[in-house]
């Protein structure tokens, strides 16, 4: 009886068997999901070295697991918190200089849930440099943008102090003599800061060194920050005004007749920007006084101005020929 039950309809059993590793099967693919994600690569060194290059930033990894955990991974690698991490080892005292290496990226190097298989990463190999690090002092560059209000300039700039001590690379600081401030923002500037500073300004940290035709920027810790100080003047600029008539200036009973050989003379004034802009040719006055000559003439005398405040001659005024003559009168009628 007992053998029946084992060994009776076997067709029908194996059948059974069949249907039911197929509903597994089923089951299984069913409930299993695949992600093909990007992350980012974090390689990690000990004090006193520093990751000079790195090949690959980040990598693609494929994973494969049950459903409902590929989804809790995928929110996770979203929000950054499933990141690939690579640690070095190398000591200090190991490198002269700079020293490349090539690491291996593997399962131990993502944070993943034990549920999840790995099934590929993408590349499994970067190239990383490193570089011992040293301090060195450099001179600070004052890194500017914008422009000052129109009309104005910065006359002078101050840092303090002009040195500061940086960490960086061995072979990078040995080509480095200076490091720029972080861009500081003088658009629509104007004199009225002159009473603002100074201003507290970080310290960028990178310097820029040039290799061949390339220009790179190489990471570096400064811990220091530095204060500046500008100057902002008015900008100064110069401003031609021509065929200006030259008056004559002289007693209200000035009995002469007064002909002039030139009655048109050319100004060049010098000032702030924003004041010679406004400025007209009715503002500037040329003239000659002719209060101490007499006749006979003729004379050379030379052209004199008033001015406006605050702007001055560029150029020196002409000389011009005038003639005194006595006036005419006309006979009284008798």
């Amino acid at each position: 009886m007992i053998k029946e039950i084992f060994t009776g309809n076997i067709p029908t059993k194996l059948m059974a068997l069949v249907m039911a590793v197929a509903l597994w099967l089923y089951a299984i693919n069913r409930h299993t999901g695949d992600l093909t994600e990007v992350v980012g690569l974090t390689v990690s060194v000990p004090e006193g070295i520093t990751v000079l290059e790195q090949n690959f930033e980040e990598i693609t990894i494929h994973l494969r697991g049950p459903q409902n955990v590929i989804d809790t991974v995928e929110d996770m690698i979203k929000d950054r918190k499933i990141l690939a991490r690579y640690t070095v080892r190398e000591s200090p005292n190991m490198i002269e200089d700079q020293v490349k290496q090539t690491i291996s990226i593997r399962r131990e190097n993502l944070d993943l849930p034990s549920a999840v298989k790995l099934v590929s990463v993408y590349p499994d190999k970067v190239d990383i440099v490193l570089g011992k690090l040293q301090k060195k002092r450099l001179k600070v560059s004052l890194q500017k943008k914008g422009e000052p209000a129109i009309g104005y300039a910065v006359a002078n700039e101050f840092v303090f102090p002009g040195e500061v001590e940086v960490t960086g690379p061995l072979n990078a600081l040995k080509e480095a003599s200076f490091i720029h401030t972080v861009p500081i923002d003088i658009g629509g500037i104007t004199g009225e800061q002159n009473r603002t500073f100074p201003w507290r300004i970080e310290i960028d940290q990178k310097v820029i060194i040039k290799r061949g035709d390339k220009t790179i920027s190489v990471p570096v810790v400064c811990n220091e920050d530095v204060r500046v100080w500008l100057q902002i003047v008015e900008q100064q600029d110069t401003r031609l005004f021509e065929k200006m008539k030259i008056k004559i200036i002289g007693p209200a009973e000035y009995p002469y007749t007064i002909k002039l050989q030139d009655e048109f003379a050319n100004v060049r004034i010098k000032g702030p920007k924003l004041l010679l802009d406004k400025l007209n040719a009715e503002d500037i006055v040329l003239y000659i006084d002719v209060t101490s000559l007499k006749p006979p003439g003729p004379y050379k005398q030379p052209v004199k101005s008033i001015l406006p405040k605050n702007v001055e001659l560029v150029d020196k005024l002409p000389e011009v020929h005038l003639d005194i003559r006595e006036t005419i009168r006309s006979a009284e009628v008798k």
